[in-house]
């Protein structure tokens, strides 16, 4: 991972602190450049006390990604930082409680995967870094789509587990109980 910050929000002092915040300004100027792209966002804890909860999946819009922050505590301030498949990351810091005896952050990243009207991720990490043009990320989703022949042979076992007619049931006259 890339962080966009020279420093992390949790290893900042004061004056670091308005440094820190002046870096992630900058960061949202430059995202403002783009387009309002509509993004997936996955929502997931990192922290030892909340990291066995759902991921979530949440869409909302690039320019309203620091919004984000307002759905985890982020008592202890934010980061930005390009994860390895390109995608852009904000990871919050919530206030600290105690586990087994030691402190821990309430820790949660966004990962914000920007698509086009088709669906197609896009890699902005250049952009941010580098100031180049959008490209299309290399992660994208499976779109072929399968016949119907194909999918019936994929689930045929299934179905036929599942739904067997009983070949050895009488067949009940017309008028007969059933």
């Amino acid at each position: 991972m890339i962080m966009l910050n020279k420093k992390s929000c949790i290893n900042c002092d004061e004056r670091d602190l308005v440094k820190h915040n002046e870096e992630i300004n900058k960061i949202l100027g430059e995202l403002r450049k783009l387009d309002n792209y509509d993004c997936v966002v996955l929502h997931k804890y990192q922290d030892i006390g909340h990291r066995n909860k759902d991921l979530q999946v949440i869409n909302i819009n690039l320019w309203d990604i620091y919004e984000l922050a307002e759905l985890a505590d982020f008592k202890n301030g934010v980061d930005f930082l390009i994860d390895d498949e390109g995608f852009l990351n904000l990871s919050v810091y919530g206030q600290t409680y105690k586990l087994g005896g030691e402190s821990h952050f309430i820790h949660a990243v966004f990962k914000i995967i920007p698509h086009d009207e088709d669906l197609n991720f896009l890699n902005i990490s250049e952009f941010i870094l580098e100031g180049k043009p959008i490209r299309f990320s290399d992660k994208q989703l499976n779109k072929k789509k399968k016949s119907t022949i194909a999918l019936l042979s994929e689930y045929k076992e299934k179905v036929i587990n599942n739904n067997t007619i009983k070949k050895d049931s009488q067949i009940k006259e017309k008028g007969e109980e059933r």
